[in-house]
């Protein structure tokens, strides 16, 4: 190899010699205003030569030290992020055990590595919640929302926080930052509903399930939660004084749902209050033709009662059980309502009857007996 070189070294020397007596003009090159250097023709390109040389190895060092830096970086990224998983690892096994002063030393160990690990973050808040230190939770799930804005694990989180400590208003604005940003989202909106509820917004939940409803179809469950809430948004109404609004939603929900009994018990008890009598006898006698609740039938009970027209709850019933033969319900109502008029010839008729067909009910013996007692047959009525 020493040949090697020495041979190459004076071969390179002939040809330089041999060079510069061909070309034996000088360049001259000025290095400034007032001084000049001149250097022969070979020599310049032999120094042109020997930059470009040095040029393109400074390069390539700085390259290959770069490359070795990002090696060592990434070597050290690595062992970092692995001890992280480890600690995390054991955090979280913590968590999930209920051990949540353990999981908290373990990940405020990770914080020290890393100040701004996300998930970290997330768990030392849920670990806080759990142990209802609110204040810390809240503290770093806004920390892991302002590092991942884009993840909703953290607003959810923080929702959590603002309900558990009560702030309400706080975690209804929070939600509703997941709403603006993507108004399909329906475990938010599921969420905002949710809270609404829990403090009586009767407004806000049952616009929001209207919203639900829209998104998420063919759901009998969300439609009867949105029947329920627009009744007690009805009632809110009614609470504050809008008698003439609440009546409208009220009649909105019996044509929209024939078998949602509150709607119509309330609605009638409105009109009546207003003095509608007559358009509340015709929607609860409807409204039990639509769906046989005998609780509508109780209401016509008392209401006809009161109104001293005792014939008409009578031919009602009848109707009833002309409608439903078998229905020993609607009978023992109608012999009930005999014995409260004093009617016990046709209360015994009635009542008589359920006791042959009829499984052993206390109540009904007990009628039977009073009007044994009533009529003076007081061995039949002690039998009762």
């Amino acid at each position: 190899m020493r040949y090697i070189i020495t041979l190459f070294v004076i071969v390179s020397i002939v040809i330089i010699v041999y060079f510069d007596r061909l070309n034996p003009d000088a360049v001259t090159v000025n290095l400034n205003s007032t001084s000049s250097y001149t250097i022969s023709m070979v020599g310049f390109f032999l120094f042109s030569f020997a930059l470009g040389a040095f040029i393109i190895i400074l390069f390539t060092l700085l390259r290959d030290a770069r490359t070795i830096f990002k090696e060592w970086r990434g070597r050290q990224r690595q062992r970092i992020e692995a001890r992280v998983q480890d600690i995390f690892s054991k955090g979280l096994y913590a968590y999930l055990s209920g051990k949540y002063d353990q999981a908290i030393s373990f990940f405020r160990d990770i914080m020290k590595i890393e100040p701004n690990h996300f998930y970290t973050l997330l768990r030392i808040g849920d670990a806080y919640q759990k142990e209802r230190n609110y204040q810390e939770a809240i503290r770093f799930h806004k920390r892991a929302r302002k590092i991942d804005e884009k993840n909703l694990e953290a607003y959810f989180a923080l929702v959590n926080d603002y309900v558990l400590s009560g702030s309400y208003e706080d975690a209804i604005s929070v939600i509703q930052e997941v709403i603006k940003r993507d108004s399909s989202n329906i475990g938010a909106l599921v969420r905002l509903r949710d809270i609404y509820i829990k403090i009586g917004r009767w407004d806000g939940s049952h616009e929001i399930q209207g919203r639900i409803v829209k998104h998420r179809k063919d759901n009998p469950e969300d439609d009867k939660l949105l029947m329920g809430l627009r009744y007690e948004f009805a009632r809110s109404l009614y609470n504050k004084g809008d008698k003439e609004k609440c009546k409208k939603l009220l009649k909105a929900i019996v044509r929209a749902d024939k078998d949602f009994i509150p709607a119509y018990v309330t609605l009638g008890d409105i009109l009546i209050e207003s003095g509608e009598n007559t358009d509340a006898a015709e929607l609860w006698e409807r409204g039990y033709y639509m769906n046989y609740s005998e609780i509508l039938l109780h209401k016509l009970e008392d209401f006809y009662l009161h109104q001293g027209e005792p014939e008409k709850i009578i031919w009602i019933y009848k109707k009833a059980i002309s409608i439903s033969p078998n229905n020993t319900g609607i009978k023992f109502y109608l012999g009930k309502l005999y014995y409260r008029l004093e009617m016990l010839d046709e209360a015994y008729e009635v009542l008589s009857d359920l006791e042959i067909t009829e499984s052993p009910m206390p109540e009904l013996y007990k009628l039977l007996g009073n009007i044994y007692e009533r009529k003076e047959e007081y061995i039949n009525a002690i039998t009762e």
